[in-house]
């Protein structure tokens, strides 16, 4: 067998072996409910460290409102630290802005129209801690010259479905990682005879 078929082969086992599946460290629903602005909703969790994921979906009611002077901004907090900052259009006009986003989240979804609320899908990349980790999700209506909050029923929002999962390797993944390596090693020393 050539080398590099040798090669090319070692490297598929080693890409099979880094396959995951991802176990839920939390999930569940803060409710698709009017909340006041300037106030906070959350969650905590246990885990044993290492990376995970938060995805959730926010539910604006009514008019939140993106960049204008009717705007109310968004915060999620992950163990005490801001993680994404935005505003957008949930009913109430305005652009959207992100204001904060070092962990790269993505999102999708928009307004279902002038005062008939909106809701995006969010999915984050979290650093998760060894024991209880803290998850907040805030609103605040920017104050004077902003027009600040007007009431519940203009301004309401809610956290519908959420999950924080993390990457578990498949217990198979190990034997491969191994089988890839030491394919690799083989065809490694094989090439250094020949060459010699």
């Amino acid at each position: 067998m050539k080398f590099t078929k040798i090669v090319a082969a070692a490297a598929a086992i080693v890409a099979l072996s880094t396959t995951a599946h991802a176990a839920t460290l939390a999930s569940g629903t803060l409710g698709d409910i009017d909340n006041p602005t300037n106030t906070s909703l959350g969650f905590t969790f246990g885990a044993t460290g290492g990376t995970g994921t938060l995805q959730f979906v926010l539910d604006g009611f009514t008019s939140l409102d993106g960049a204008n002077v009717y705007e109310d901004d968004f915060t999620l907090t992950v163990n005490g630290t801001d993680i994404f900052k935005a505003t957008w259009d949930l009913g109430g006009g305005g652009g959207t802005v992100i204001y904060s986003n070092p962990n790269g989240a993505s999102f999708s979804g928009g307004t279902f129209g002038s005062f008939a609320g909106g809701a995006y899908n969010i999915s984050v990349p979290i650093a998760l801690l060894s024991g209880t980790n803290t998850v907040s999700f805030s609103y605040y209506s920017l104050p004077s010259p902003y027009a600040g909050f007007q009431n519940t029923g203009d301004e309401g929002w809610g956290i519908g479905k959420y999950s924080v999962t993390t990457p578990v390797p498949e217990p198979a993944n190990g034997a491969l990682l191994l089988a890839g390596l030491g394919a690799l090693g083989a065809a490694l020393r094989r090439r250094a005879r020949n060459a010699a």
